[in-house]
């Protein structure tokens, strides 16, 4: 449901009743669609689950009541928000649906600001949940990917020094790898930790100046043995800018890992991913780009917007790294390269700058 345009599925039999309903929600950011009936109704949830459902109690053949229970069978109150239409004087029939799963409930003859207002509400809701789950799931790889970077590393290094064929630089290299994995670990921690205390699903920014060249560089290292294996060329700002942005230091590492990690599946064995870093219009702007097959044009905004094109291009959460540049009222998008081999992903942030003490 994120940045889409809510789809709202309407039980209702009396066609006095849809007119009066598509009349007033002409305007808002609603998709509207009926089903006369509780069978209908459910049918059409079998088919395409809305984002919502507002339900009549009073319906021919099954009641609203006998669709709610039926419904919570499959759905949670979070997975499928449902308020229902009553009469004024039903008070059994409120309690009843709010003991079924209601979430809400409005009374005929509907207010109609009260029912958008309680429609956004539940909305709300639902989004915040998304984003939650989606958050935590991120995590959860983050965690799995360091770890793994942390045991992979170490076992090289015993190796390395059980062979007797010991580079100081090489075990500097590895143990700055485990470091940096480890303290990857403790900010991620922190962050779910952060997130979960500050209430329901509220993602909190530290923002501290932070200077982008150091943190592209770090990010590129810990892809170090991930582009060796998969014999790739990743290459690094060409010329060596001081550009510094105030953000979320973990926020900003955690995008930039993701889109070079996409840039390294996309990309076959002796391909080149490249990063820039540049300042334009006050804007600090990175760019990783890949040299795989490409996408197609029209493919591209929904390439941020819809998880399961993410999982079928096996791209890996870019949605919640959008979220988390605007977050930063920054910009993220994704462009095909000129000769249509390739793509640019690409986020911005505003250029850090000392505020005047007055």
């Amino acid at each position: 449901m994120l940045h889409t345009i809510a789809d709202i599925l309407v039980v209702e039999d009396e066609a006095i009743n849809r007119n009066i309903i598509t009349w007033r929600m002409q305007g808002t950011n609603y998709k509207i669609r009926f089903a006369v009936t509780g069978q209908e109704a459910l049918d059409q949830v079998a088919v395409k689950k809305p984002d919502l459902i507002l339900l009549d109690v009073m319906l021919p053949e099954i009641m609203g009541l006998q669709v709610l229970h039926t419904l919570r069978q499959s759905y949670s109150m979070v997975d499928l928000p449902v308020i229902m239409v009553t009469g004024i004087d039903e008070n059994e029939r409120i309690v009843r649906a709010l003991e079924l799963g209601a979430n809400d409930y409005v009374t005929k003859p509907i207010n109609f600001p009260i029912l958008l207002a309680r429609m956004q509400t539940q909305l709300s809701l639902k989004q915040l949940a998304a984003m939650n789950t989606e958050f935590l799931a991120t995590a959860s790889h983050d965690l799995r990917k360091s770890l793994a970077k942390i045991a992979s590393t170490a076992n090289q290094s015993r190796l390395k020094l059980a062979s007797g064929n010991v580079n100081p630089q090489q075990l500097l290299d590895d143990f700055t790898l485990i470091s940096q994995s480890a303290l990857q670990i403790s900010n991620i921690t922190s962050c779910v930790l952060d997130m979960q205390t500050s209430g329901f699903a509220q993602i909190r920014l530290t923002k501290t100046p932070v200077q982008m060249e150091q943190l592209v560089e770090e990010s590129m290292a810990s892809q170090r043995d991930t582009v060796r294996h998969k014999q790739l060329q990743l290459v690094g700002p060409q010329h060596s800018q001081r550009l510094v942005v105030e953000a979320d230091r973990n926020r900003i590492r955690q995008v930039l890992d993701h889109l070079i990690e996409n840039a390294i599946i996309s990309t076959a064995p002796g391909g080149c991913i490249r990063v820039n870093l540049l300042l334009a219009n006050e804007q600090v702007r990175v760019e990783v780009i890949d040299d795989g097959a490409g996408l197609r044009e029209e493919f591209m905004p929904m390439l941020l917007q819809d998880n399961e094109l993410d999982l079928a291009r096996n791209f890996d959460n870019l949605a919640l790294c959008k979220q988390l540049i605007e977050l930063h009222q920054g910009e993220l998008g994704v462009m095909a390269q000129d000769a249509g081999k390739g793509t640019t992903f690409w986020f911005s942030l505003p250029l850090f700058k000392l505020r005047t003490v007055e």
